[in-house]
């Protein structure tokens, strides 16, 4: 679907020959064309279908034109000014209709502004939310569409432009006609720069003229071939005003014996006789925002080497030496550098020895032959979601416990990690021991073998013994312990609290947690479940983490002031701003789970109107973070508050966190056990799939080698460190699935290594400080309530705080 030939363009042409390559390539494609015209032009048997541009119901029509032929995929060739609409926004009734039809379709970016205006922005990440696939030509525009925000990494795929097969080769001069002939022996011989394609004036051709001003006092017999018909629009809009102020500036600069004028939309051959008769190609472009250049993929297809303004398909491009690259608009150091190759022979020698190179690669069939492969991987992908309707979208890696096996000991959870490594300083906190509890509470539930089923049951233990430790008679809890043994806080109320409550009811809840574990469970639990009436005064995520565990346990009577907060809040949000359908006025941390928690406790209390207005906001939530439009980009270290601009949260760079990713996979996955809605089930599917590499950067935060999870996700790539948050919020979001039946193990799950027996020979022995710091209350293993042989010491390598 593109601008299509006679129709006389860039994009048309590259589409002819895209096509044309793709039928050389491989003999399982057959290809139509969609023809957006606004000319009324006549085509080929080829179009299938024209969409009038300005026509927004051709846009849809078409759709269901190509639903009825049978079309599999659709390639979009996108460039700003094809598309009616504003910002050509009729495009997206087409990638609707698409959708809705159940046709995949890959999106080709013919430009990448490094600065969208925030309606072209909006077009183009809708665009590219819907697609199977986002090609972009290099490396360099693939950093500019993440770092924009219109595409998430994971979609975008590096497909170079192509070059004709032509251009290697110069054609027989006895076959071109009279007037190119004449032109190319007037050259003969002499040094010639060429210029072509479709003439504008953000070409900048005057500004290669003011340059070659200054060659020529250098190498007085400097020939410039301009070739190219006025861009059609230009036409359209104001003549041949550009190509007559040329004209005049060539003849003002005495330069007419030098400059050549051809005006025609030129053959291929054509095309090849010129560049194989010149010494050097010129792209003197205005702007650096031109991330494709046909016109010097053409070139250097040919073998030629360039000198261009520095826009980044050209610093791309010729970075390997197969030209010079200056400043745009800057005419004296785009003389000087055509001049120091006229004059350096050696220099200008290399430069064609790389562009030769270049040619080697560039060709349509190579090309052809991996865009080939993608349209056959988004078909195959296509069929097998329409096999396996409503199921998640990821396959789940082997289940490894390796790094959570490493992070642990006698104690608890270390905190945080330096790289793989525990980082013991950091101790222990309620907060991860919590999550610890819930992920081996779920390991019981879906079935591992003997071994990890030991390790999940060791987990249990000294996580309940934990929690009892850190409870206060006061009903508030202890949070941060250190390595050594001492709590590094008051007992308080907060978080901590709520996620406690959250763990014990897991394992009141869970069938499979061992008696002897869930009895202490359900004791604490008795003591904590009556004052959590106090915890929504402290906010709404305290309150949320506490009403998903009394649900999971199944206490109604405690639920219910907890699940009134929730609603109030969102009620009450949503009526002074209902295009801001969230609980607070802004989105924070482990968003998701306010929405899951409200829904939970409106199911256990068969509320059903609360658990609309739960969906609707865990919906709209869905919407904001781009989940429902199959990328998930969390919610970074900058928060977003109502009323700021989307843009302003897309063009924010913060770190995403994996906890998030976890909480929208698990309120999913709730949602879809209230539902039944197979959309729900996809889209947990999407959440989940974050942790491996659908996100914006396309890195993968799981790591299969040791079963850890980054800490976070930039623009582009993880943070490198493994702490017990993030690598406990992937098996969180794994074993929702898990347990739902909506994803699967692939191959049985990985051994971790014995837990020892005996306490350690080498190392300094782990201390058991009697006396706190200053402002802090100690723990000893007895009082705390940690047996020393209930449960030995775990070897490591070295042991004690100081060993960092």
């Amino acid at each position: 679907m593109s601008t299509y030939l006679p129709r006389r363009c860039g994009l048309a042409t590259y589409t002819a020959d895209l096509r044309e390559a793709l039928g050389v390539a491989t003999d399982d494609l057959e290809t139509v064309v969609v023809a957006i015209d606004r000319d009324g032009h006549s085509y080929g048997d080829e179009v299938v279908v024209t969409i009038n541009h300005d026509r927004i119901e051709d846009y849809s029509a078409a759709a269901r034109a190509l639903r009825e032929a049978g079309v599999q995929v659709v390639l979009i060739q996108h460039e700003y000014g094809i598309f009616g609409g504003t910002d050509g926004s009729h495009l997206l009734e087409l990638t609707r209709a698409l959708n809705a039809c159940g046709i995949p379709y890959l999106l080709t970016l013919h430009t990448v502004l490094s600065r969208p205006s925030p309606g072209q922005a909006a077009t183009l990440r809708a665009l590219c939310a819907r697609a199977a696939r986002v090609t972009v030509f290099t490396e360099t525009a693939r950093r500019v569409a993440i770092r924009t925000g219109v595409a998430a990494g994971h979609q975008l795929i590096v497909v170079p432009h192509g070059a004709p097969e032509a251009m290697r080769q110069p054609p027989d001069p006895a076959t071109l006609r009279t007037e190119l002939r004449e032109l190319l022996a007037k050259v003969d011989g002499k040094p010639t720069l060429t210029t072509f394609g479709l003439l504008s004036e953000g070409k900048g051709i005057d500004i290669a003229i003011d340059a070659l001003a200054a060659v020529v006092k250098e190498h007085p017999d400097t020939q410039y071939i301009v070739a190219g018909a006025t861009h059609p629009e230009i036409k359209r809009r104001d003549g041949e005003v550009y190509r007559e102020s040329l004209q005049g500036r060539v003849q003002m600069l005495g330069l007419t014996d030098n400059v050549h004028f051809v005006d025609a939309f030129l053959k291929l051959d054509e095309l090849s006789a010129i560049l194989h008769a010149s010494t050097l190609f010129v792209t003197p472009y205005r702007s650096p925002e031109q991330i494709c250049s046909g016109a010097l993929t053409f070139a250097l297809g040919a073998g030629l080497p360039a000198v261009s303004t520095s826009y980044s398909y050209a610093e791309d491009m010729l970075a390997g030496g197969a030209g010079r690259v200056v400043p745009c608009g800057d005419d004296a150091a785009l003389a000087a550098e055509i001049t120091d190759l006229l004059t350096d022979t050696r220099a200008l020698a290399a430069a064609k020895s790389v562009a030769e190179a270049c040619a080697a690669w560039l060709p349509w069939p190579a090309v052809a032959a991996r865009e080939a492969e993608l349209v056959a991987d988004v078909v195959r992908q296509s069929q097998a979601a329409t096999a396996r309707p409503g199921h998640s979208t990821a396959a789940a890696p082997v289940l490894n416990l390796t790094h959570l096996d490493r992070l642990t000991d006698e104690i608890g959870i270390i905190q945080f990690s330096r790289g793989s490594n525990p980082e013991l300083a950091s101790g222990y906190c309620v907060d991860d021991v919590a999550r610890l509890a819930i992920v081996a509470a779920d390991l019981l539930a879906v079935g591992i073998d003997s071994k990890q089923t030991a390790l999940a049951t060791r987990w249990l233990r000294q996580s309940v013994r934990f929690l009892t430790a850190a409870y206060d008679p006061s009903g508030a809890m202890h949070n941060v312990l250190s390595y050594g043994g001492t709590w590094q806080d008051w007992p308080h109320l907060g978080d901590h609290v709520g996620r406690a409550v959250w763990a014990l009811g897991v394992l009141v809840g869970t069938p499979a947690v061992p008696d002897d574990i869930r009895r202490p469970a359900s004791a604490l639990l008795d003591e904590l479940g009556p004052r959590t009436g106090q915890l929504p005064e402290l906010g709404l995520r305290t309150a949320a983490y506490a009403l998903i565990g009394l649900a999971r346990a199944g206490r109604s009577d405690q639920a219910a002031p907890l699940l009134r907060a929730l609603d109030e809040a969102l009620v009450t949000t949503s009526v002074v701003d209902p295009s801001w359908r969230w609980f607070e006025p802004e989105l924070t941390y482990d968003n998701a789970r306010l929405p899951q928690a409200m829904l939970l406790g409106a199911a256990l209390l068969e509320d059903d109107a609360a658990a609309a207005r739960a969906i609707a906001a865990l919906d709209w939530y869905a919407q904001h973070v781009g989940l429902a439009d199959g990328t998930l980009r969390c919610v970074g270290n900058r928060w977003h508050r109502r009323g700021e601009s989307p843009a302003a949260w897309l063009a924010d760079d913060g770190d995403e966190q994996p906890l998030d990713a976890a909480a929208i996979t698990e309120a999913m996955v709730d949602a879809w056990h209230y539902t039944a809605d197979p959309t729900t089930a996809r889209l947990a599917g999407w959440g989940y799939s974050w942790f491996l590499g659908r996100n914006r950067a396309g890195a993968r935060l799981y790591v299969d080698a040791s079963g850890a999870c980054h800490d976070g996700l930039s623009a582009t790539e993880p943070n490198g460190n493994q702490g017990a948050e993030s690598t406990l919020a992937y098996y969180q979001a794994l074993l929702s699935l898990l347990k739902a039946g909506l994803a699967a193990l692939p191959h049985p799950v990985v051994a971790t290594t014995p837990v020892p027996t005996s306490l350690p020979v080498t190392g300094p022995s782990r201390p058991t400080p009697n006396k706190a710091p200053t402002g802090t209350r100690a723990v000893g293993r007895a009082s705390a309530g940690f047996s020393a042989t209930a449960q030995p010491p775990r070897s490591r390598t070295t042991e004690g705080p100081d060993a960092l």
